[in-house]
């Protein structure tokens, strides 16, 4: 019975943008040092309002107090989109330098006719089916100081599953260095210990650090 509780949690975390349970104890159990600022440079597109990235910001900050920790939006560029797909968009952050004020870059997608017409096909097909196609967000692997979300969406199933703040939180956990998990322990000793790489004498001492999803510590900004 317990083993099938936690494979449906495990599958209801896989299908929606919780990154864990909270574990309040365990946390406050933890020291995350002092406060320190992280700068996440913006590139969005266009529709998406300066007041909309600040709400979407304030979510993010409230969730990071928990870890003595506070990003600081700094716009970059506003353009169109590069690929429709997600992947397009990954991998165009993949390939653009990282400039040397930034600690981590996100990209906040808009919303297109394009947009809005697989939102239809994709309601039909968790309708239909119960197969749940469209993807919120992404951080790529390789470093995790690189990632995407979409920030404007009215769609009915989207809302069903989360929000552009519950997607931003769970995307700025894996900017974080943290996985998917049931309980969040493991994604608090990540943090933790990416905060401890502040004290690294080979550290880039203008770059907030972190450490990537196969464990190599990333104490220089990527390229």
């Amino acid at each position: 019975m317990f083993k099938i509780f936690y494979f449906t949690c495990f599958l209801f975390l896989a299908s929606c943008t919780t990154i864990g349970f909270h574990q309040n104890s365990v946390r406050e159990s933890m020291s995350f040092g002092e406060e320190v600022n992280i700068r996440v440079c913006l590139i969005r597109e266009p529709g998406i309002e300066p007041d909309e990235i600040q709400s979407l910001f304030t979510s993010w900050n409230d969730e990071l107090s928990f870890y003595r920790l506070k990003v600081e939006p700094i716009p970059l560029a506003v353009m169109e989109r590069p690929g429709f797909y997600g992947s397009d968009i990954i991998e165009y952050l993949l390939n653009k330098k990282m400039p040397e004020f930034c600690d981590r870059l996100l990209y906040l997608k808009g919303r297109t006719w394009g947009d809005i017409a697989y939102e239809v096909f994709t309601l039909g097909l968790f309708v239909g089916v119960g197969v749940k196609l469209e993807i919120q967000g992404a951080v790529e692997t390789r470093t995790n100081t690189k990632g995407y979300i979409k920030a404007k969406y009215i769609s009915t199933i989207q809302l069903l599953f989360t929000s552009p703040k519950s997607t931003l939180i769970h995307e700025g956990y894996h900017l974080l260095g943290c996985g998917h998990q049931l309980l969040m322990k493991e994604c608090y000793e990540r943090i933790r210990d990416v905060k401890l790489l502040l004290t690294d004498p080979n550290r880039d001492p203008n770059f907030f650090p972190n450490i990537n999803a196969d464990g190599i510590k990333i104490i220089k900004r990527p390229i």
